[in-house]
């Protein structure tokens, strides 16, 4: 029965839960593999025309490295004459300027030349001891070199001059504009339609687990009910026996005491288990259900029952409840889950200690407190408490009665509230349990 209720729960849990995390997982992991992906083209193709760019004008200006002597000797008109700079520029969107070894500009041919000085570009070549230089201003990309000759005599290098090469980036911008907006309509039809798939996928996937909850569910009901009937066989036997036994038959009556108990248990196992599956495995079916339930009179109910029990035990029971607040919710199990909290605050409290009950509001939320002067709980305790089954070896042994299913059980009906429980405790001081409840969210 334990490995049943363990099974439904986690299935239950992990459907309900990773159903939702599965598909968003599915949507998030597709949006950024488009999107890396998208980004990665974009920038490879920038990066490609780019360089092509640079290398169509860097060849143009080694082309035109042996027209500088030419142009300082003769000008602009020496180049018409030995090749046809004018047929070749008039057809390309880039231009030639030649310089001498002082920058200043001995001609220039074509179209969209930048503004700025060669200065910047000769200083450049000159930091960075390249023999190129690459420079945009606007839409227009330029590509400037140095220009050497050979000195027999010295057996060494003169600067002649500089070339620089120019060429419009707009047919380049109008190509990075078209990528951009089909990357753009492409990844998100991809995303539409992956979407959808995403859908498809995560609930083709989890079609065998719901099915599996379904079927578990079937059998914890059936085991439940085949459970029930021989413990209650078991117990009114016990009891017409234990009204049948003579004083003389003391040891008798002890060992059907002994069976009587421990039917009781058993029965009291099946019912919190058949209750925290029914909870679990429809956790929507609340939503139909809830209505208007006062708090107000779970707690003065609560207060009524619990009293007797707590002065039998030596420990102060006080309550402070204010006006009557009224929440959307399930009474039964709203009651469930503050009896459980109350009846382990008693519990675990021994005389001459105190229990405080009281509830309060604010704008967003409704909290009722129970506080105890008990045993409290270790911190490295706290996060196991609502683990099902979970009781700590030192509790098990001072306090043996328990199946560690309260809190489970409180957990889960506080989550179906959308709701949550706080828990602040200290060894030999006592614990404060809070139960938030949203308010208007139900």
């Amino acid at each position: 029965m334990f490995l049943f209720t363990i099974s439904t729960r986690l299935l239950n849990q992990g459907f309900l839960f990773y159903h939702k995390r599965l598909l968003l997982k599915y949507l998030l992991a597709t949006v950024a593999i488009f999107s890396i992906s998208g980004i990665s083209l974009y920038f490879f193709v920038i990066r490609s025309l780019n360089q092509q760019l640079n290398q169509e004008l860097l060849t143009l200006v080694e082309a035109a490295t042996p027209s500088l002597s030419m142009v300082k000797s003769e000008g602009k008109q020496g180049l018409e004459r030995e090749i046809s700079w004018v047929k070749l520029f008039s057809d390309q969107h880039h231009g030639l300027e030649w310089y001498d070894d002082q920058g200043k500009l001995l001609a220039r041919e074509g179209h969209d030349f930048i503004q700025s000085p060669i200065f910047n570009n000769i200083q450049a070549l000159k930091s960075t001891k390249k023999t190129s230089v690459f420079h945009r201003q606007g839409k227009i990309q330029t590509a400037t070199i140095a220009v050497y000759s050979h000195n027999p005599r010295e057996d060494k290098l003169l600067l002649e001059g500089y070339i620089r090469a120019s060429q419009s980036t707009q047919e380049i911008e109008v190509v990075f504009t078209q990528l951009r907006l089909g990357l753009q309509l492409g990844g998100a039809t991809a995303i539409v339609l992956v979407s959808f798939s995403s859908i498809y996928l995560a609930t083709e996937t989890l079609k065998p687990l719901k099915k599996g909850i379904q079927r578990l569910r079937r059998i914890m009901t059936n085991v439940s009910h085949q459970v029930r009937t021989p413990l209650t066989r078991i117990s009114l036997a016990t009891e017409m026996l234990l009204n049948q036994t003579s004083k003389n038959q003391v040891s008798q009556a002890r060992k059907l005491n002994i069976i009587n108990t421990a039917t009781e248990q058993i029965r009291h196992l099946v019912e919190e288990v058949s209750f925290l599956i029914r909870i679990d495995t429809t956790p929507n079916l609340g939503k139909v259900r809830f209505n208007d339930v006062s708090l107000m009179a779970i707690l003065q109910s609560l207060s009524e029952q619990f009293t007797p029990i707590a002065r039998a035990k030596g420990v102060n029971l006080q309550t402070q409840l204010s006006k009557d607040i009224i929440i959307k919710g399930y009474q039964d199990e709203l009651n469930r889950l503050l009896t459980n909290l109350l009846e382990n605050a008693i519990k675990y409290t021994d005389a001459p200690g105190s229990v405080f009950l009281s509830i309060e509001q604010s704008q967003k939320k409704i909290i009722v407190t129970i506080r105890d002067t008990g045993i409290g709980i270790p911190s490295d305790h706290l996060p196991l408490i609502f683990q099902d089954f979970w009781r700590s070896e030192a509790v098990k042994v001072k306090y043996p009665e328990g199946l560690g299913l309260g809190l489970t059980i409180a957990e889960a009906i506080i989550q179906q509230h959308q709701g949550k429980i706080t828990v602040i405790s200290e060894v030999g001081v006592g614990s404060c349990f809070q139960v938030h409840f949203p308010k208007g969210k139900l």
